[in-house]
């Protein structure tokens, strides 16, 4: 005799899961660092996104604005409430992310997938929580993630970035090692 256990955890993984089998992946995204598993998780989304025939978007998180500035109503910056301080600040780590951007869309064009949107996301809040956000604003349907960065902060198996996102994010989370 088998005993009929109803655990309401499982159901709702189910439930989860069936609202993915019935949506085709079409939006993947990618954040990075500059670190080289952060790229190897790009690399490995734009293989995805051409076997799948996705759209991919890359982002780069940028948190260590100093706090002591008003950034806006929700987070939103602009020009025109950014010091010069702070616009220094964000012009040399566009610098920075525009290498990063244009090597992966390189490689990208080397297998026909067009990246969507490269954009560097600016936040107080932290990188997970922004990642997350910017996956939900954009509908994405899947995160490739790198399992540590150079946040600098490491717990046992994968960094606490990649752990939030998993924790947190509306949609799966691949983590490629």
């Amino acid at each position: 005799m088998k005993a009929n256990i109803n655990n309401n955890k499982n159901d709702d993984d189910a439930k989860r899961v069936s609202e993915y089998d019935n949506n085709k992946i079409s939006k993947i995204l990618a954040p990075i660092d500059g670190s080289e598993l952060s790229r190897r998780a790009a690399d490995y989304a734009i293989f995805l996104s051409s076997k799948l025939g996705t759209e991919l978007y890359i982002i780069h998180v940028l948190d260590n604005i100093p706090h002591e500035y008003n950034v806006g109503t929700y987070e939103l910056w602009s020009d025109e409430i950014m010091s010069d301080e702070i616009k220094q600040i964000v012009q040399e780590e566009r610098g920075i992310t525009k290498e990063w951007f244009d090597e992966i869309k390189a490689s990208a064009n080397k297998k026909n997938i067009q990246v969507i949107k490269t954009e560097l996301v600016i936040t107080r809040s932290s990188i997970e929580s922004a990642i997350v956000n910017y996956a939900e604003r954009n509908r994405v349907d899947l995160i490739v993630i790198g399992p540590a960065g150079h946040s600098g902060f490491k717990k046992l198996v994968f960094g606490s970035v990649a752990s939030g996102v998993i924790k947190h994010s509306h949609c799966p989370v691949m983590l490629i090692k």
